[in-house]
């Protein structure tokens, strides 16, 4: 009878006495990791929330997910989130990076770097709102930022410094130095 390849080497390892086990470098690479400040890391993260009636609130995905224990945090690498809101047009947002955490008691959703957030409308069709960062309450359906925003939907075009997006009344306040152009 033959013997697959690595059985026999740890059967020839077992018979000469020798034991595989971890040497000092790889002794030192497992100590290490077990100090890691994080506890865990999740690769093509996906995760659906429901309301307290029982309907889907929002999904949010990542192609990487890291979460760090001591305050109870998760960064987010490249997340999606989709952003419901009865039978209304979803909202999408995208980031480079984001970070789930809780603030005051409630999850709160940071979005930083390249933050595109696109919905659609009957009435105004595609609407794209870029940002640096915007801090997202899914459960308050709030988002907002303080950060330069750009806001365009058909032939108009927004910016200003920060906004304030309400989905359950579903208006976007644009708040300082807001200007415009539209082109009929």
């Amino acid at each position: 009878m033959k013997l697959p390849a690595s059985l026999g080497l740890i059967s020839l390892l077992l018979l000469t006495g020798c034991k595989p086990g971890p040497n000092s470098a790889d002794s030192e690479a497992l100590a290490a990791s077990l100090n890691a400040p994080f506890d865990y890391y999740i690769n093509g993260m996906h995760t659906e929330r429901f309301s307290m009636d029982g309907k889907l609130a929002f999904e949010l995905s990542a192609s990487r997910v890291t979460h760090f224990p001591a305050d109870d945090h998760a960064e987010l690498v490249k997340p999606v989130l989709h952003w419901l809101n009865g039978n209304a047009e979803p909202w999408i947002l995208t980031a480079n990076e984001g970070n789930l955490h809780h603030t005051a008691g409630k999850e709160e959703v940071t979005l930083t770097g390249s933050v595109q957030a696109s919905s659609s409308t009957l009435h105004t069709g595609p609407m794209l709102l870029e940002t640096s960062q915007m801090n997202i309450w899914p459960k308050d359906k709030l988002a907002f930022t303080e950060a330069e925003v750009n806001f365009s939907e058909q032939a108009t075009h927004w910016h200003s410094k920060g906004m304030r997006l309400n989905l359950a009344g579903n208006t976007l306040d644009l708040l300082n130095d807001v200007r415009g152009t539209h082109a009929p």
